[in-house]
């Protein structure tokens, strides 16, 4: 059985957009937003970000990746390590509660709402608490 031009390429096209969507829904399978997260326990104010932190992992389960980050605020803290002070100036980090999603500091007020919201956007296939 010959093929024409015509076919060969049609076949190649449809053989490339199969693989594409496989690859896409592949990665939206194993998608994970990562969250840097920098508090000081000692901070009153952090407390209600803390405990939407706690919320947000439990919503999302293994699709969130939250990475604490205790700081320096205090004179009787410990000193921040080297990583720790990279992390801060890197991210512009001078108070707490500071959030970072993907790379990105989180700007909006700190709300359940605020902060899935934020979160369901870096997903391209939606989670089920994005629905």
């Amino acid at each position: 059985m010959a093929f024409d031009k015509k076919t060969k390429v049609k076949s190649v096209a449809v053989i490339f957009t199969g693989v594409l969507l496989l690859a896409i829904l592949l990665f939206s399978l194993y998608q994970r937003v990562d969250i840097i997260y920098f508090t000081n326990p000692k901070c009153l104010l952090t407390k209600n970000t803390d405990r939407i932190i706690e919320e947000v992992k439990e919503d999302f389960g293994d699709k969130v990746r939250v990475r604490e980050i205790i700081v320096n605020m205090y004179e009787d803290d410990r000193p921040d390590t080297e990583e720790i002070k990279q992390l801060r100036e890197k991210y512009q980090v001078y108070g707490v509660p500071e959030v970072i999603i993907d790379g990105k500091k989180f700007t909006l007020n700190f709300t359940k709402y605020n902060l899935e919201t934020k979160i369901c956007e870096k997903f391209v296939i939606k989670p089920e608490v994005c629905r």
